[in-house]
């Protein structure tokens, strides 16, 4: 009875987790946003004469306010990062990036926080689109297989130089994507899964915790022989 009781009990706290870690972070978020965008905003507005104060508070439209008005910070958040993200596509805003960029990898520690989230973030927005598919490969060892990710055509000079058709493969680490390993496998050792790019970065990350298809196993593929030749291993690339 007890051991069900505690077992109930540990589910149940698995279960609401996530529930309660995103209430949590996005709480987090929109309150120190809320806070310090609020306080300069409203402090504007008191400037330009929008908004009166006295001894009392802030005052606006009829409301009386201690620091600042709730929820202007997180507008004004809104607002800025749409217009961020509409200067990303002009040259003059671009620059503006760049030259952030260059500010904050040339202090120490922000160098190594900016840079870990933009790796983190670049494995979500930008890294998905240069995985064209997910395949296995054999790695470390034959009979061990790795989940990568195709991220090219094969390379005509190592083609010159091996006598074989490699496929560019990045294997990613766990639980972070952005750092891993190139290889160049030849295309009959390549063998497709039938899972998106996505699933994949799931799975990877979760490091085999949240499996793709609600759940469904993993399955590998068909082997094929060595003797295959590599035309005809060749349109396992294409295949799902």
């Amino acid at each position: 009875m007890v051991r069900q009781f505690r077992n109930h009990l540990l589910m149940g706290f698995l279960v609401l987790l996530p529930t309660f870690a995103t209430i949590y972070v996005l709480r987090m978020l929109f309150d120190m946003a809320d806070r310090t965008l609020g306080v300069m905003f409203s402090n504007f507005l008191v400037q330009i004469g929008l908004v009166t104060r006295d001894a009392a508070g802030l005052h606006f439209l009829g409301l009386t306010f201690a620091e600042r008005i709730p929820g202007i910070g997180l507008l004004v958040t809104v607002l800025l990062l749409v217009a961020v993200g509409m200067a990303t596509r002009s040259i003059i805003g671009r620059q503006v990036i760049r030259q952030t960029e260059r500010f904050f990898t040339r202090i120490p520690i922000a160098r190594t926080i900016y840079t870990t989230v933009q790796q983190i973030t670049n494995a979500f927005v930008q890294d998905r689109s240069m995985f064209q598919r997910v395949v296995l490969v054999e790695y470390p060892r034959t009979g061990m297989y790795a989940i990568g990710f195709v991220t090219g055509n094969a390379v005509k000079a190592l083609e010159k130089t091996t006598g074989k058709a490699c496929v560019p493969v990045f294997l990613p680490t766990t639980p972070n994507p952005t750092s891993g390993w190139l290889l160049f496998v030849p295309r009959e050792e390549v063998y497709p899964l039938d899972l998106s790019v996505e699933d994949g970065l799931k799975l990877v990350i979760s490091g085999g915790v949240v499996l793709p298809q609600e759940g469904s196993p993993v399955v590998l593929p068909e082997m094929h022989c060595n003797d295959d030749k590599p035309n005809a291993v060749g349109r396992h690339m294409g295949a799902r």
